[in-house]
């Protein structure tokens, strides 16, 4: 009962931490989002930051999970890639930026280890995928996967938020930023598969 209770709660506060930000949401919304009384919430949280702190780690944990499924998937990396970009044509930057803003300011040391973490697991499996990216024929085989993983952790989402200030939607800063990955990284056969086969499709 309580793990399923804590559950709810991070998934509530969650969602509303990322709509309209840490410092306006109070416990007692998320209490009353979930109809349960505060007595309730604490006998699970002791307080607002102890909730924050372990949203931050099940965000990590269901990134790496992600990030494991797609690695351990059969499938051509060019495909892969564009499936996880389509992902992202669905996701609203501006939603997330009040919940950055807040942690940003408000609990600086703990956003900046969590940023740190993030780019970490970034890195790791970004690398484990141009690996299979050369392996498979579709990546140039003179990557330097260290640093090349490096660059895609840093470059897509830095890219993707000065681009916010340009007349373009999602869709077309996504399409942008993949089109460039895809000159950058693949191979002659990489780039007709993706001409003739992923960007028609």
């Amino acid at each position: 009962m309580c793990t399923d209770l804590r559950a709810k709660i991070l998934k509530t506060a969650g969602e509303l931490f990322f709509k309209f930000g840490i410092r306006s949401v109070s416990i007692d919304d998320i209490c009353n989002d979930l109809h349960i009384s505060k007595k309730t919430f604490y006998t699970v949280f002791k307080q607002k930051d102890e909730l924050v702190v372990e949203l931050l780690d099940a965000i990590l944990q269901k990134k790496e999970k992600d990030y494991r499924a797609v690695v351990e998937q059969e499938c051509n990396v060019l495909d892969m890639l564009v499936q996880n970009f389509k992902k992202l044509r669905g996701r609203s930057m501006e939603k997330h930026l009040a919940f950055g803003y807040d942690l940003e300011k408000f609990y600086p040391e703990l956003w900046h280890a969590h940023l740190a973490k993030m780019k970490e697991v970034d890195q790791t499996y970004t690398a484990q995928m141009l690996q299979k990216g050369v392996g498979q024929g579709m990546y140039r085989k003179d990557l330097n996967i260290e640093a090349t993983s490096v660059f895609i952790s840093t470059m897509v989402p830095d890219t993707l938020k000065e681009l916010m200030g340009l007349s373009m939607n999602t869709t077309q800063r996504v399409d942008y930023i993949l089109d460039v990955l895809v000159h950058i990284l693949c191979s002659n056969e990489g780039l007709r598969y993706y001409q003739s086969t992923v960007h028609n499709g």
